[in-house]
């Protein structure tokens, strides 16, 4: 039987659970500077093609222009790396900060890895977070097979994992993150690696 991906579809199944961002005001303020980042690097990339394309003499214009494009990568990996998602008894719905939401199927997971933006040392969370933060960063990466689109497989791919897509989950990101991570392992079959 084969299960259709399109998002409108999946809103008629059954939601198992809802996972909205922990601190949806700071969820609001990231994606607003993401955006607006974002949007000043093609202005930027758009001046420097005008300025080409009208004959400005400056031999290192296109070489700015590349860095100015590498500089915007992790712009785009933090616009997917820990999106809201939604369990459904089909899958799990995932809304980038931009974009499309976007539905993964329970078959498409391939795997759990640790979350690597992830502080581990507890000297170094308390220094930056203060004593009530050290409570423990929890988080994971869900590895998944041809569902998501280029940015997800940017942020696999700055991540070591190669040829796949990924996105986070975390206790700081997610709200009640325990529940979503049994309900992915349960579901897709899989254990953290």
């Amino acid at each position: 039987m084969k299960i259709n991906r399109s998002p409108s579809a999946v809103h008629h199944a059954k939601t198992l659970s809802d996972h909205p961002p922990l601190h949806p005001g700071l969820y609001r303020l990231k994606r607003a500077l993401a955006g607006l980042g974002l949007a000043l690097i093609g202005v930027a990339l758009l001046g420097g093609l005008l300025l080409m394309l009208g004959g400005y003499p400056a031999s290192l214009l296109p070489l700015i222009m590349v860095f100015t494009l590498l500089l915007s990568l992790p712009l785009w990996v933090g616009t997917a790396l820990n999106p809201p998602v939604t369990a459904t008894e089909d899958g799990l719905i995932v809304r980038p900060m931009f974009g499309r939401v976007q539905f993964v199927p329970w078959d498409a997971i391939r795997a759990i890895r640790p979350h690597p933006l992830l502080a581990t040392d507890e000297g170094l969370e308390r220094l930056l977070f203060g004593r009530r933060a050290v409570q423990g960063r929890e988080g994971v990466l869900v590895v998944v097979r041809g569902a998501l689109p280029v940015r997800f497989r940017l942020a696999a791919w700055i991540g070591g994992l190669g040829n796949v897509a990924v996105f986070g989950i975390s206790r700081a990101t997610h709200r009640d993150y325990q529940r979503l991570l049994r309900i992915i392992q349960r579901r897709a079959s899989l254990v953290e690696q």
